[in-house]
């Protein structure tokens, strides 16, 4: 969120804390934190070089991008024109803030757990990571993404999403995953099976997580990483074996 006032203003992400940036913060909300720091570079770049009215005009012509601008209006300034204070408050009003503790295990973490050392891959199978589908949009060609893919006699994609978010984050994450899904389906050669591995965090199951849980299982097989059986689960959507414990 940007608070704009003659051409400079300030720039409120999730994840910043004290003007710093966390990516430990947005992961499970956010694709790549590296992608999210380097949006929070460039438009505070253009803030403080007095651009940043003009570059929000040349993002917002350019049609089938992964980022969409939203104006929310004019709010009226202080006589001190001290905007910090005031995107704090709009960004508590409209985005709210992220609930992931860094003490507690991310969604990184148990993911990568389960994928990477909780399986038994048969021999010259693997679990890529970071895997793009190039589709079309509208005449555009454009790379969708997902955390994952294995290969065997089918081709299986997985995602990770964090459930523990405020729900506006949540509701724009989820709409994300199944737009990814349904276009891939569209255009994958091989057509593909998809898994989604859910955090709750904290939390656990709110009115707006299993709302949205539901939506999420139309499209994709679910599993909560934080479940006992979560690796059991993963294993037969693969259909590969548990490695053995020593």
């Amino acid at each position: 969120m940007v608070v704009e006032h003659g051409g400079h203003g300030v720039v409120r992400f999730m994840g910043q804390v004290d003007g710093n940036f966390d990516g430990r913060r947005v992961r499970g909300v956010v694709r790549s934190s590296r992608t999210m720091r380097a949006w929070i570079e460039y438009v505070e770049y253009h803030l403080q070089s007095g651009t940043f009215v003009d570059q929000v005009q040349r993002l917002s012509s350019r049609p089938g991008q992964n980022y969409r601008i939203d104006y929310r209006g004019t709010v009226g300034l202080p006589e001190e024109e001290d905007l910090r204070p005031i995107a704090d408050d709009l960004f508590h009003d409209l985005v709210g803030e992220s609930t992931t503790d860094a003490s507690l295990a991310t969604i990184d973490d148990l993911a990568n757990e389960l994928l990477f050392h909780k399986l038994s891959m048969p021999k010259n199978h693997r679990i890529e990571r970071d895997v793009s589908y190039k589709v079309d949009l509208r005449g555009e060609s454009y790379d969708l993404g997902f955390d994952y893919r294995y290969e065997s006699d089918r081709t299986l994609l997985l995602d990770k999403v964090s459930l523990a978010v405020p729900a506006k984050s949540l509701g724009r994450t989820v709409h994300d995953l199944m737009f990814r899904i349904e276009h891939v389906q569209k255009a994958a050669k091989k057509d593909p099976s998809f898994v989604t591995l859910y955090d709750l965090g904290k939390t656990g199951m709110t009115e707006p997580a299993e709302r949205h849980l539901r939506a999420i299982e139309r499209f994709s097989h679910t599993v909560n990483l934080r479940d006992e059986s979560a690796a059991e689960s993963v294993a037969e959507q693969l259909g590969v074996p548990l490695l053995q414990p020593a």
